[in-house]
């Protein structure tokens, strides 16, 4: 039997492969196109190990989707072909089908790509955020919240067009909210855990519920102030809105080491 048939199908569906003297080696190189537009919007992927890691697509799968991003929110998505994606990216047509196979596998990393913009959005806000200030953090949490989705005119992002006209606004929806909610759950909620009493039970759940409930709040009342989406929160998770001081939350953290 080739060595090709001996690799599991998930992993020829993901990955590129690379035919050696030796045999069939697996490259790095995700692939792209077996996923239609629609299944590509509600398709998860696993959860991230660390904040640090980024899942931005680099060197000319990286050029190639800004390029298709820049015609496709511009003209949109019909009307952009992938011979206009390769002039743009200034590859050939050759080079864009090897790393995406079809134009749905350009589209696919195009969603990939709005996905880590709000999933970025929200690890940002938490590097740039004042340690105790729960009130202030959240402010500027709404803030993000807004300038993800909406310009400083309150117009939808060029991202809300794309994803209505390949009619995956809902399912896309869903999974970003999820992949937030991920990045919330896994790495946010435990350092606020570290220093507040959690006051909800299903955290997981009620995370979901209240960041896929602003999406939608905001979709159909546009004109929601940044007060009311922070009451929201506050009320839905129980919010502890007090400040905790720096250094008193370090002493008590190690309550060995002696105060100067």
């Amino acid at each position: 039997m080739p060595v090709f048939n001996k690799i599991p199908w998930i992993m020829k569906r993901e990955y590129g492969f690379m035919v050696t003297p030796k045999g069939v080696l697996m490259t790095n190189i995700p692939r792209y196109g077996n996923r239609t537009p629609a299944k590509a919007a509600s398709h998860v992927r696993p959860r991230r190990k660390n904040l640090m890691e980024t899942r931005r697509l680099s060197g000319t799968q990286g050029s190639i989707v800004s390029a298709a991003r820049k015609l496709i929110e511009r003209n949109g998505v019909h009307a952009t072909t992938v011979t206009a994606i390769a002039e743009e990216a200034n590859v050939t047509r050759e080079l864009v089908y090897y790393h995406f196979q079809n134009k749905n596998g350009v589209i696919e990393a195009l969603l990939d790509d709005y996905v880590e913009d709000l999933v970025e959005s929200v690890i940002t806000w938490n590097e740039e955020r004042t340690f105790g200030d729960i009130a202030g953090s959240l402010k500027k949490c709404i803030r993000t919240f807004r300038y993800v989705l909406y310009d400083a005119k309150g117009k939808p992002r060029p991202m809300i067009h794309v994803l209505e006209e390949l009619g995956v606004r809902d399912a896309f929806g869903v999974r970003a909210a999820q992949e937030t909610v991920d990045c919330f759950s896994d790495h946010i909620v435990t350092e606020y855990a570290a220093h507040h009493q959690i006051e909800i039970d299903l955290v997981y759940e009620m995370l979901c519920v209240t960041i896929y409930g602003l999406v939608g709040l905001a979709k159909i009342k546009p004109s929601v102030s940044d007060e009311e989406l922070m009451k929201i929160v506050e009320q839905t998770l129980r919010l502890d809105m007090g400040v905790i001081e720096e250094t008193r939350s370090k002493r008590e953290a190690a309550p060995n080491v002696p105060e100067a």
